[in-house]
């Protein structure tokens, strides 16, 4: 199964959710984001002894005043080309830490326009509420990196430290930026560290496990260094394999605890299964949620990220139940449909397995970019189904 199962892995780290937005009225909080990055650059500026580019003040000042089209065209010239990872920006002036402010400044902004504004909000509450002060966040995904490090400086509230799993692969200006915000509060990986998990993986920079292995290190260094005085707390993008021993389910999140647990309580599986089932129906009967495509995909990841850990736990039947509410959640979204599709293929149950991916593929619009996958996986199951059946009948 395992051809079935490194597709997921390449699925989770692509992304699995929708490009479709709308440009709406500019929420508040995004002007006041906007206001405090743009200070933020100019400290790190003075820290560092920069200057701050004309782009950079070209691009708040349209964040500021709230013109999405002026923030996108700004950013569009100076963000990093896709030509690699440690590709160059446009104003050399930004090649630097300077450049993480205005990151996140600009998907802040595209994540309000993905958005219905409620459902948004319940989003952000369900984790910002779950988490106590003083805790480490790892936010994996768009959403639970950018939507919850906007509503949380907007309200100043709670204080927590909010990381992204996924910058810390990328280049060194993300750990940097870490170190002038938090290093002295909470450990945080020197230039040094990050070096020596680049060369303890020792493959090349264009490879997806070297970027994964990379996280990985680092972010078990962050975790071991940090864990005897804050807890920690993860909104999963991808799965990072060395958590898994630690986590239990944590509402819309998962907890990370300190030691390995041996299993997991049925108490906090039941309450997991009771938090989950009401929070289905409620979301399941709003017009809002229904709507928002952006949403439905985000609520349904979450869930599919527990039912990963039930998974891992070998706990089949609660990861089964999980995924089939987590497609109920987002129909047309890839990554629970492949997981439960992985769990049926790997019972052997290849039939049920296909069945998943092909209802899934008939819910995609034509130009959907992952149909194609969808297609390779209905294929990879049929092609076990008939390798299963040759070695029975031998």
């Amino acid at each position: 199964m395992r051809r079935m199962r490194w597709m997921i892995v390449g699925l989770l780290a692509c992304g699995v959710m929708s490009d479709a937005r709308a440009e709406k009225q500019v929420d508040p909080r995004l002007k006041e984001f906007a206001r405090q990055k743009r200070q933020q650059t100019e400290e790190l500026a003075a820290k560092l002894h920069l200057d701050v580019p004309p782009e950079a003040r070209e691009f708040f000042k349209a964040a500021e005043a709230g013109d999405w089209t002026a923030v996108s065209n700004v950013f569009e010239r100076i963000r990093p080309s896709p030509a690699g990872t440690n590709a160059s920006v446009t104003s050399p002036g930004l090649n630097n830490v300077l450049f993480i402010p205005i990151h996140e400044t600009f998907w802040t902004y595209d994540e309000f326009n993905r958005w219905d504004g409620t459902m948004m909000q319940k989003f952000a509450d369900g984790i910002l509420r779950s988490i106590p002060a003083g805790s480490i966040y790892f936010g994996g995904t768009d959403p639970g990196r950018f939507v919850i490090t906007a509503v949380r400086d907007a309200a100043k509230s709670p204080d927590i430290f909010v990381l992204t799993q996924n910058g810390l692969g990328i280049t060194s200006h993300y750990t940097e930026y870490l170190r002038l915000m938090y290093g002295g509060h909470i450990w945080i990986p020197s230039e040094k560290d990050v070096q020596q998990a680049s060369q303890q993986v020792g493959e090349e920079a264009n490879n997806l496990n070297y970027w994964m292995s990379i996280v990985g290190t680092l972010t078990k260094s962050i975790f071991d260094n940090n864990k005897d005085k804050h807890e920690f707390y993860v909104e999963e993008s991808y799965v990072i394999p060395w958590m898994y021993p630690y986590l239990e389910p944590h509402g819309l999140i998962m907890k990370l605890n300190a030691q390995p647990l041996p299993q997991l309580d049925p108490a906090i599986v039941a309450k997991d299964r009771q938090f989950w089932s009401a929070l289905t129906k409620e979301l399941l009967a709003d017009k809002r949620f229904l709507g928002n495509e952006w949403g439905r995909n985000t609520f349904a990841k979450l869930r599919s990220s527990i039912g990963g850990l039930y998974q891992y736990r070998h706990q089949t039947n609660e990861a089964e139940v999980v995924f089939k509410q987590s497609l109920e959640l987002g129909p047309t979204t890839p990554e629970p449909a492949f997981r439960l599709a992985q769990l049926y293929t790997e019972a052997e149950r290849f039939d049920d397995g296909a069945a998943v991916l092909e209802q899934l593929q008939a819910r995609m619009s034509s130009n959907n970019p992952y149909r194609p996958l969808v297609s390779k996986g209905i294929a990879q199951i049929l092609e076990m189904k008939q390798q299963a059946a040759e070695k029975q009948a031998k």
